[in-house]
């Protein structure tokens, strides 16, 4: 494994600092957010490849994990990954055992998604440490920062889909 590996900030940390100094600059602040929003992309990427992962098999190993009998385009529609990208993987998961496929009760057409044995096994060995990373990293946070951070991002998105539903195309 390399630095780069490891590596988990981006390449214009000064500019997140910077905005992070500003106080009226909401151009700079706007390209610190999305950078560290991006940050999210590279810590889960490095992640990945450690544990030999890809980002979008574990998007779908995860969703799949939480929503035990879930179908393909529920999938999709939460990932927004490509429904051949989705069933590529799937149907690869399925073949190593991890997954198993059922026909719907009220569609034969929709399979249902359902973790085997050996599914919950590698669960357990590589999601579950991961979601205690993330609560682990969450409670360093004191409460009121953690509601705080919340309440703030959902009020910029509130604030980014209305701007962006009024441009209209």
């Amino acid at each position: 494994m390399t630095d780069d590996d490891m590596r988990f900030e981006p390449l214009r940390a000064d500019v997140i600092e910077c905005a992070q100094r500003a106080h009226g600059d909401a151009d700079t602040q706007l390209f610190a957010f999305f950078e560290e929003l991006r940050r999210v992309d590279l810590i889960y990427g490095a992640y990945g490849r450690r544990s030999g992962l890809p980002l979008s098999v574990y998007l779908i190993f995860d969703y799949i994990c939480e929503n035990d009998g879930t179908s393909q385009r529920e999938i999709c529609a939460y990932t927004l990954l490509p429904r051949q990208s989705v069933n590529n993987v799937v149907n690869s998961l399925a073949a190593q055992g991890l997954l198993r496929l059922e026909g719907s009760e009220h569609d034969r057409r929709v399979k249902r998604i359902r973790l085997t044995d050996e599914g919950r096994r590698w669960r357990e060995r590589l999601i579950e440490p991961l979601r205690g990373a993330e609560l682990r990293a969450m409670a360093e946070l004191e409460p009121d920062e953690r509601r705080a951070m919340i309440a703030y991002v959902d009020k910029f998105m509130n604030a980014l889909e209305r701007q962006i539903g009024a441009l209209g195309g």
